[in-house]
């Protein structure tokens, strides 16, 4: 499912108090609260959107009435006091339907992505892997962009790494570094490098089996845990080597999931 359609998915959760045309009236405080969403923007473009397509109404309390939201600014309706949300009779079939596609892919084993997000491209990258998981293999892929809050790192991205059926690791350059001797060699991401650790510590502690495909680009020094764990890696230098070797593998069955 799109990130677009998991936050409108967890609008409708958090609005859906009862049967019928029941307005809830809610801070955006509130709301991103309940859709764990810290960015409250993308909620208010979600809320925009759901409403031009006629699956909720938009109101708002003012002089001892409703007001629809009309053309109202976003500073004004969404951001001062609380606000109505009514899910009309032509929404409630589309919210049903995003709420069985979640059940079933929440059946669906999990590919952790994990790819860098410092430039345009890593972050199109990781998105591009995860949709080549979901269109050719029977797995999800799972790429998280930018989880900067406790909340979310302990109810999103660690979640999904104890769940996860696969890693997929792609760690580009992330500079020069100088060791104690004076040595110098380049440096990879240290979150990658850091997931992959969660990924073998939960292979050790929970008994499971976490298959590791790993991507390197080409110049960076093992370090960290990677150095006491058996990882075969692929070296790349631009991110069309990645995708190119990744479908191949997804194709040919070489892949845990991958259509045999």
């Amino acid at each position: 499912m799109l990130p677009s359609k998991k936050l409108e998915l967890a609008i409708y959760r958090a609005i859906n108090r009862g049967p019928g045309q029941v307005t809830l009236f809610i801070s955006m405080p509130m709301l991103s609260r309940l859709t764990e969403e810290n960015d409250h923007a993308a909620i208010a473009e979600r809320l925009k959107a759901l409403e031009a397509n006629n699956r909720i109404l938009l109101t708002k309390w003012q002089g001892g009435q409703v007001w629809p939201r009309g053309d109202s600014p976003d500073e004004t309706f969404f951001h001062t006091s609380e606000f109505g949300i009514r899910i009309v009779p032509e929404g409630r079939s589309y919210f049903e339907e995003l709420e069985e596609q979640d059940e079933h892919e929440a059946k669906r084993p999990l590919v952790f992505i994990s790819c860098g997000q410092y430039w345009p491209e890593e972050i199109q990258l990781g998105k591009e892997l995860a949709v080549k998981v979901n269109e050719l293999t029977r797995l999800e892929g799972y790429f998280a962009e930018n989880r900067n809050t406790l909340e979310a790192l302990s109810s999103d991205i660690f979640r999904a790494l104890e769940q996860c059926a696969a890693l997929v690791a792609v760690m580009h350059r992330r500079g020069e570094v100088e060791t104690l001797k004076g040595r110098k060699h380049i440096r990879g991401s240290i979150w990658i490098e850091q997931e992959i650790a969660i990924a073998a510590f939960l292979t050790e502690t929970r008994k499971r089996h976490i298959p590791v495909l790993l991507y390197i680009q080409k110049g960076i020094k093992r370090e960290g845990v990677r150095e006491q764990l058996r990882l075969d890696p692929i070296d790349f230098e631009k991110e069309a080597d990645v995708v190119a070797d990744f479908v191949s593998r997804l194709k040919n069955g070489t892949f845990p999931g991958a259509p045999q």
